[in-house]
């Protein structure tokens, strides 16, 4: 097995006279012992449990594995692809500045070659002596971890937070990228680090951190509720949906409790979620117009007393679509657009009762308005009355016999009126 270190104690890696800053402290290696090597690119790979490149590879998983150009170029090869797919241009500004003035950041790499930091500038190395045939070096820190240790992981995903995410540089994240992250390092039976450690290692908040987790959750039985492979994250990156997950968790959390019935009606009120979701995909919305449409979803409908008529109104339809959708066995973003477009009836069939739920509800919600606004009108008056019929500081000395009998004709007019509704809501009464 490649070792870097090993190299480097034999003198097969040059040094590159600098001397790096470790952005945090971590147990066990310093910024003293370090040093900057110029390592050939043969002997580095990109990192599978890295949240982006994991989202990315996610539905090859059974066929891609990581590995060094030396051994198998297959997957540095389409990593690479991801990477500039993901940001063509941030790519070629990087291939320029390194050809103009040299690597100019050094990257972190482990014992085997794993990057830690410094996918980018490993990529736009491989481009340069791909087109040129030059020999380039990556120029990284080798840290003495490995990813095979157990106690070693919890330090490299400190380190890597700290440098992509933390106090030396916050990068942009993809969402989806970032809730797979957490969820690979804060979940399943063997965690890295718990959701507490990550969230003072990225400076988030614990409590956002839960929520990407929660959404991450969601995804899972979302692939799983559709047929497609449960890592395939790729589905819902392309499809713009992942706010969707995001709002889902949030509303499920805050309506369902822990007990088995609450059990029982949130796993149902989540199949209707997915339904509504797969509705959004199938008719184009997303993004954030999507993000409104479910918010108002989870305060008119899951939040409301409708929420079991609506989970029992759709509960076949989305069986059906459920059934239908894993019969067609999804693979790719693709894949999911034509089983929908081929269940357009069924998935029609889900937005008419859905629209139906909403429809009601905003105007469920007019009525209610209207009602708070005729109850606070009622409360002035009371209130005007309890006050001897004045407001503020006046004083009847400042008020004319005229405005007297204009208050007067008011009130009439208001006491006519206030009967003539009294009935007309009686009459619609009886």
């Amino acid at each position: 097995m490649l070792s870097l270190i090993e190299l480097a104690k034999e003198g097969n890696l040059e040094k590159t006279g600098a001397k790096p800053k470790l952005p945090i402290k971590v147990d066990g290696v310093s910024s003293e012992t370090l040093d900057v090597y110029k390592i050939p690119l043969e002997y580095i790979y990109y990192n599978d449990k890295n949240g982006r490149i994991a989202t990315g590879i996610s539905q090859y998983h059974d066929e891609l594995h990581p590995a060094n150009d030396h051994e198998d170029p297959q997957y540095n090869n389409f990593v690479a692809k991801l990477i500039e797919q993901d940001n063509s241009s941030a790519l070629k500004r990087t291939e320029k500045s390194i050809q103009e003035s040299g690597q100019q950041v050094y990257g972190y790499v482990l014992d085997d070659g794993r990057i830690i930091d410094g996918n980018r500038r490993f990529t736009a190395l491989r481009n340069i002596h791909q087109s040129t045939g030059r020999t380039v070096y990556f120029e990284a820190v080798v840290l003495p971890f490995s990813y095979d240790n157990s106690t070693e992981r919890a330090k490299i995903k400190k380190l890597e937070l700290a440098i992509q995410m933390g106090v030396e540089e916050r990068q942009n994240y993809d969402p989806v990228d970032l809730a797979v992250d957490i969820y690979q390092t804060t979940g399943g039976d063997d965690p890295i680090m718990t959701q507490a450690d990550y969230a003072a290692d990225s400076h988030m908040r614990p409590t956002e951190v839960k929520k990407y987790y929660d959404g991450a959750v969601y995804m899972k039985k979302f692939l799983e509720f559709i047929g497609a492979p449960e890592n395939n994250f790729n589905i819902i990156k392309e499809s713009k949906v992942w706010s969707l997950f995001y709002e889902m968790g949030k509303s499920l959390s805050k309506n369902f409790g822990d007990d088995s019935e609450s059990q029982v009606r949130k796993n149902e009120t989540m199949n209707s979620y997915f339904g509504v979701i797969l509705y959004q995909i199938h008719v184009g919305v997303s993004g954030n117009t999507a993000r409104t449409h479910i918010r108002e979803y989870g305060k008119n409908v899951v939040n409301s007393v409708d929420n079991e008529d609506f989970n029992d109104d759709v509960a076949d339809i989305v069986d059906d679509l459920s059934e239908s959708l894993q019969d067609d066995e999804i693979h790719t973003t693709s894949d999911l657009m034509k089983s929908l477009t081929d269940e357009n009836d069924t998935v029609e069939a889900l937005g008419d009762t859905f629209d139906t739920y909403m429809r009601n509800a905003r105007n469920s919600e007019s009525v209610d308005k209207f009602i708070r606004n005729i109850k606070q009108n009622v409360k002035y008056y009371h209130d005007l009355n309890e006050d001897g019929g004045l407001i503020g500081s006046l004083r009847y000395n400042e008020v004319s016999e005229d405005q007297l009998k204009e208050l007067q004709k008011y009130m009439r007019d208001l006491n006519q009126l206030s009967e003539e509704l009294f009935s007309k809501y009686g009459d619609e009464i009886r």
